[in-house]
């Protein structure tokens, strides 16, 4: 055993791509940084569908250009 404790399902994976914080497994972003993403940018993100995988693309390039997450806008 480690010492480390984590809450049951919070396993990090890896860092937070926007900052750099622990973040949980299969999440995007940390929960900061997710809830500083507008609702229609959250909304989108959550969709499970074929354009799923662009949404998240859209998500990386944005945070890879430096953009705040705030400004974040997400194709449908």
């Amino acid at each position: 055993m480690t010492g480390l404790t984590h809450p049951q399902g919070t396993r990090t994976a890896t860092p937070c791509r926007s900052c750099r914080a622990p973040k949980p497994a299969r999440l995007y972003l940390c929960g900061a940084c997710w809830a500083s993403l507008s609702e229609p940018a959250r909304r989108a993100l959550t969709r499970r569908d074929n354009r799923a995988l662009v949404r998240l693309r859209e998500l990386h390039h944005h945070i890879d250009r430096g953009l705040p997450l705030a400004q974040l806008e997400i194709t449908p």
